[in-house]
């Protein structure tokens, strides 16, 4: 009875981590999906993700981007095609640099602030045309990842000290209207003044 309850804890032991392995890898696989968006145009395929991941607002970072060729390593990619990038209406022109792997290419970028940064490559490879839009992992703020305080935001910061210059420079402005308008008074008061003494 013993032995024959040993194997049937033993066997759903094994089914539990068999499941359990199977349910990870199927997480990673997902991530590994969402941090890279890939695309076919004809006979090739496109992949667009980060070279550093997760990506970090205000880290240096690059675009990576993967041709192939019925899954061969497309080489020379940089003479034909172009990339821009694409955030919050504004358009980026950056360098497409061939990598030391053959179909791996790099952009480099210095995200600064949040958001989706949308790649668009467009161009020809071999005799097909390519215009296309990816839109790799979402870049996030330090904080996210930064224990056991989260440092301060370097571009709120600035903002912040921006709207202290414009705030003082305001006050200024009110000083030295201010200071006029009480000199004015003086000056009146004094001409009135000699004006009763002259009456």
């Amino acid at each position: 009875m013993t032995t024959q309850f040993a194997q049937q804890a033993r066997r759903f032991f094994l089914w539990g981590t068999a499941v359990f392995l199977a349910l990870f890898a199927l997480g990673q696989t997902n991530r590994t999906a969402l941090a890279h968006t890939r695309v076919e145009v004809g006979p090739y395929a496109i992949v667009v993700g980060w070279l550093q991941e997760p990506p970090i607002v205000g880290e240096r970072n690059a675009l990576t981007l993967e041709i192939t060729e019925d899954d061969q390593p497309v080489t020379d990619a940089e003479a034909t095609l172009d990339v821009e990038v694409l955030y919050a209406g504004r358009t980026w022109r950056v360098n497409m640099n061939p990598t030391t792997t053959p179909g791996l290419y790099t952009a480099t970028l210095f995200p600064t602030v949040r958001g989706v940064y949308t790649t668009r490559l467009f161009g020809t490879l071999g005799s097909t045309d390519v215009d296309v839009e990816l839109d790799p992992e979402e870049v996030m703020p330090a904080s996210n990842l930064q224990f056991p305080q989260p440092l301060p935001d370097t571009i709120a910061l600035q903002e912040q000290v921006e709207q202290l210059q414009a705030d003082l420079q305001t006050a200024r402005t009110w000083a030295f209207v201010g200071s006029g308008a009480g000199l004015a008074g003086i000056a009146l008061g004094l001409v009135g003044l000699l004006r009763r003494k002259s009456s």
